[in-house]
């Protein structure tokens, strides 16, 4: 009796499984029958459905409008970041002279405020120009997200339109078959107790299926992790300070070679005060 327990219980199990799964999918069946079985199911059918479009056409049409105004104000805060980095490249410029103004005359205070100067505008010209590159490829992204998102809502918008006349042509095939068919049974002389549809009611589950599939379709997976940064970060090998001297040492080269002068020697190690 102990070794019969265990094969007891499984049947047991499943006999309650199957009878929840049966179940289940007769009140599948009684719900796509309240559908299927009348031209006033097919109508309540299509009118659920076409409010169904509706919501999600007015979803996506607001979250779009959302992504748009998130894209301008990126698109606004690159314009402000070109602004400003001309300023600093005119201002590292102006650093830059005054140094050499400063070499000149040997003024060595000098020479450490404007090296000063230079880098700190050198470093916020990185920074801009880092931003820079990440505005400019989200927002490349995003129009090419934007796109999609555009022809999809083109998409909700047109099945939304044709919804009447699927619906009006659903109902006029329902009652012509269902004419056929009770003529035919009056012919063989037979009388069917049970009106049913399940064809009807699979060309309605696959249509629903198929605008779902067109909604999420073009949805999922948009996010695009930003890897340039650690990049840029691994690609800064020179300092300002090598920039400031290799900068310097092209101008006394191009003053050379236009007044034959000897390049002023080069500064190896900043200036102590």
């Amino acid at each position: 009796m102990t070794e019969e327990n265990p094969g007891i219980i499984q049947a047991l199990w499943r006999l309650i499984t199957f009878w929840k799964v049966r179940k289940a999918l007769g009140l599948v069946r009684a719900a796509d029958r309240q559908f299927t079985g009348s031209v006033q199911g097919i109508s309540d059918a299509f009118d659920l459905q076409q409010n169904k479009l509706v919501r999600q056409y007015n979803g996506l049409r607001d979250a779009i409008s959302q992504v748009e105004a998130v894209m301008e104000q990126d698109r606004q805060r690159l314009a402000e970041l070109n602004k400003r980095e001309e300023q600093v490249l005119a201002m590292r410029d102006g650093a830059l002279a005054k140094y050499e103004e400063s070499q000149r005359t040997g003024d060595q205070a000098a020479m450490t405020r404007h090296q000063d100067a230079f880098e700190r505008f050198d470093s916020d010209i990185q920074g801009i120009e880092t931003e820079q590159a990440a505005l400019d490829k989200r927002v490349k992204e995003t129009s090419v997200s934007m796109e999609d998102y555009l022809r999809q809502l083109t998409k909700l918008q047109a099945e939304i339109k044709t919804l009447p006349r699927e619906k009006a042509q659903a109902m006029a095939d329902f009652v012509s078959a269902q004419k056929i068919v009770e003529l035919n049974d009056r012919l063989q002389g037979l009388k069917s107790s049970v009106e049913r549809g399940p064809i009807d009611a699979v060309l309605q589950h696959n249509r629903e299926l198929t605008a779902k599939a067109r909604i999420t379709q073009k949805l999922a997976g948009t996010d695009v992790e930003r890897q340039e940064e650690e990049y840029a970060t691994a690609g800064r090998t020179s300092t300002a300070r090598e920039r400031l001297q290799q900068m310097l040492a092209a101008r006394a080269a191009e003053r050379a070679a236009k007044t034959g002068e000897q390049p002023a020697a080069k500064t190896e190690e900043r200036p102590k005060i």
